[in-house]
């Protein structure tokens, strides 16, 4: 992992990481999410952070049926394919602020930081497996009102959406703010200054989403 971020061509490969995924979170929000982003509400968007932490058959369904059934439709949607190609879009703009960061640090640093860099990519991978379990419970529910829904589903859901935010809005950002602040100390160049600030803006957002929506669900 060391030697991909020691490559020559390093920079132009993590900037195109993070330019591919500006592009698949342009879709992602753009075109595939606006639809049903519009059926749901962009004001009850939050409560489906509440899906993700049901943990019960009981509290998914609460959640579920509290809208109508035409936004149940459109939060299926928002789901699959919507929020299924988010994450790739979120997780390969971190990945490659990341990459971007971690090769102006030390090399202490660097070697942790080889690591880190994949924990978005990982994010992605556990909210499309979260999504996915989400959707099974959102389509029987649109199908039927009364279907019992397997506890298994909405249990391994929560457990999923929760080490998800444990990667993004913990782990990335403990190591990237730090890494931030060691980066100005050893390299003030104005290219890495354009890197501090991009992460430091998109890793804010990824703590911020969290601290503003679970609170309401407990």
């Amino acid at each position: 992992m060391q030697a991909l971020i020691r490559m020559p061509n390093a920079p132009r490969l993590f900037s195109a990481i993070a330019v591919a995924g500006v592009g698949v979170f342009a879709l992602a929000i753009g075109v595939l999410m606006q639809p049903a982003a519009s059926i749901v509400g962009q004001d009850r968007l939050s409560e489906l952070v509440c899906l993700q932490l049901a943990f019960t058959p009981e509290r998914a369904s609460s959640v579920v049926l509290a809208f109508s059934e035409e936004a149940r439709v459109g939060i299926a949607q928002l789901l699959i394919p919507g929020d299924f190609t988010l994450a790739w879009g979120y997780g390969l703009v971190l990945a490659g602020l990341m990459g971007l960061l971690v090769m102006r640090l030390p090399d202490k640093w660097l070697r942790v930081g080889a690591v880190v860099i994949w924990v978005p990519l990982l994010a992605s991978v556990l909210d499309c497996m979260e999504n996915m379990f989400l959707f099974s419970i959102v389509t029987q529910l649109i199908a039927d009102e009364a279907a019992p829904i397997a506890a298994i589903l909405p249990l391994l859901a929560g457990v999923v959406a929760t080490l998800k935010w444990i990667a993004l809005a913990v782990v990335t950002p403990v190591f990237g703010f730090a890494g931030i602040v060691k980066g100005i100390s050893v390299d003030r160049r104005a290219t890495s200054w354009i890197v501090y600030v991009l992460l430091f803006i998109t890793l804010l957002s990824m703590v911020a989403k969290p601290i503003q929506d679970i609170p309401a669900c407990f």
